[in-house]
């Protein structure tokens, strides 16, 4: 059987788009905080008498759109046309197409950020009075 390059280029991209569109993760954070704390001694945060809030969020990191041509010329450089093709050049093109998989997520993730704000029992008593807000 005789291929070329353009038969191993066409296979990487059929295989691996497909492939590399199932990626598709969604994770949890989720945080809980100690809230309307009171009876705490000075200077300390035992968070006696407090109730507990939480919150969470879902992160959904994808690439269901990923285009076939995401591994275009993603094969081994040994192959060449009217060349003899070696297992070893097929190997190399796994390691290629899994490299270029992994670095194709790793850039989908982004960093997140929460933000959760803690209002004591002192604050509603200090801060939230006829006097207004400080």
């Amino acid at each position: 059987m005789s291929m070329d390059p353009s038969d191993i280029n066409s296979w990487v991209q059929s295989y691996g788009g497909p492939q590399l569109r199932t990626f598709d993760k969604t994770i949890n954070v989720s945080t809980n905080v100690y809230t309307n704390s009171s009876g705490n001694a000075a200077g300390t945060a035992n968070y006696y008498n407090s109730s507990t809030s939480s919150t969470s969020t879902n992160h959904r990191f994808e690439y269901t759109g990923a285009n076939n041509n995401v591994y275009n010329g993603y094969y081994d450089g040994g192959i060449s046309s009217g060349s003899i093709m070696y297992p070893q050049d097929i190997v190399d093109t796994m390691e290629d197409i899994v490299r270029r998989t992994v670095d194709v997520i790793e850039g989908r993730y982004t960093n997140r950020s929460q933000s959760h704000y803690v209002c004591h029992t002192s604050c509603h008593t200090s801060c939230h009075t006829s006097r207004g807000r400080r």
